[in-house]
């Protein structure tokens, strides 16, 4: 029987980039996909309810993107016509407790980080499945051979925004909390984050409730953690900052690119800041770069797409580690990992690999054969839909 998918786009550029690969890959294999446009659901019911004459495979979306959707009030189309709704969070869950809390029946949530399962198994037990699904990368469909590393023009690229200032509106109210002092709590919690980068938000805030003796449950945890989600992206921020302006002051030229780097309160002349651009064209540049850093979004047993998109761009890419690229890498072999405790280490490991580009050049190599056997988006979809495609 011919597969039959459902997507949405149309919200957000990176997402509608990995939408469009989707799509790609599964018309390839012969299936039939509808695409929704997210801005204009009201319009594309029409469509949808003409596509749901016939079975349905499944639905695959990200972020809770046409989650709730209804033909009737109060039901569920997912749940009402039995389509599995294949929720991927690229982001952590505790950023979506309100719409998580009311999932359909028919979600399976596919998480990026290991923790992120485990998280939402104990937080959100009206999920029914919830597995672990890892990022993974696009290649450039240009079909020209790879620029040598030491002919490329960029020396290092870093292509992520500054989370922080976007955070700074997700900070509640703290002095309405009543229960604990929680600007104490706060500023014990992101002092903890800042140090101890290997831990993980919700455990640093959980330990910090610990240690003033705070009683709770789940339910009340939850909501606390979800409140406090802004201290994720702050600990991102400054490390992100920390390992370009490391580069920059030990003479390394960094290019930028993303949101908040206009807003920072320091400037180095080897900052070469590029403003936002959309996720297609920062694979072209990944593709004339040397180096592609990158520095996880928090993720500790998890990895980030900009390593593997990196690593299809021919490039060397420098990455923060985890126990999940610890698992399927060798430091040094298809990629270089560093500790976010030894910035100035990671800063002599680009060093030398700019300066020896025959041993990045094949560090380079070695990465884009792994990523391209064993880390694209068919691979993920593949082994995501092995169990439908048995049917």
């Amino acid at each position: 029987m011919k597969k039959r998918y459902i997507f949405f786009r149309g919200l957000i550029a990176t997402l509608d980039l990995y939408t469009d690969e989707f799509v790609r890959i599964y018309m390839q294999q012969g299936a039939e996909c509808l695409v929704l446009d997210a801005c204009h659901m009201e319009d594309e019911m029409v469509r949808l309810k003409a596509f749901l004459l016939e079975k349905v495979t499944a639905v695959i979306s990200m972020n809770n993107i046409g989650m709730h959707l209804e033909f009737e009030q109060e039901q569920n189309i997912w749940d009402q016509f039995q389509i599995p709704f294949y929720n991927i969070m690229m982001d952590h869950p505790f950023h979506y407790k309100k719409a998580l809390d009311h999932a359909p029946e028919q979600m399976i949530l596919l998480c990026m980080d290991e923790n992120h399962v485990q998280y939402a198994e104990r937080f959100f037990p009206n999920i029914r499945q919830v597995k672990f699904f890892p990022h993974a990368g696009i290649e450039l469909a240009d079909f020209t051979p790879k620029v040598p590393i030491a002919e490329r023009k960029i020396d290092v690229l870093y292509a992520g925004g500054l989370a922080r200032y976007a955070a700074e509106g997700l900070v509640p109210d703290l002095g309405k909390i009543k229960e604990f002092d929680a600007f104490e709590l706060v500023h014990r919690a992101l002092e903890r984050l800042i140090q101890e980068p290997e831990l993980t938000t919700e455990y640093v805030i959980e330990q910090c409730l610990k240690d003033i003796n705070f009683k709770y449950n789940n339910i009340e945890l939850g909501g606390i953690i979800s409140e406090l989600r802004f201290l994720d992206s702050f600990a991102v921020s400054f490390y992100r900052e920390q390992a370009v302006r490391t580069l920059a002051e030990s003479g390394i030229t960094v290019t930028i690119f993303g949101a908040g780097w206009d807003r920072c309160e320091w400037e180095h002349e080897n900052i070469v800041y590029g403003g936002e651009l959309p996720p297609v064209q920062i694979l072209a540049l990944m593709n004339q770069s040397k180096i592609v850093l990158n520095t996880m979004t928090w993720f500790k047993r998890g990895a980030h797409d900009r390593i593997f998109n990196g690593m299809l761009a021919g490039a060397a890419v420098v990455s923060d580690t985890s126990q999940y690229m610890q698992e399927h890498f060798t430091s040094g072999s298809q990629l270089q990992l560093f500790s976010l405790k030894n910035l100035n280490e990671m800063s002599r490991r680009v060093r030398y690999l700019l300066e020896n580009t025959d041993e990045a050049q094949c560090m380079a190599d070695c990465g884009y054969q792994s990523a391209l056997e064993h880390h694209m988006w068919k691979n993920r979809l593949e082994e995501l839909m092995a169990p439908v495609m048995k049917q």
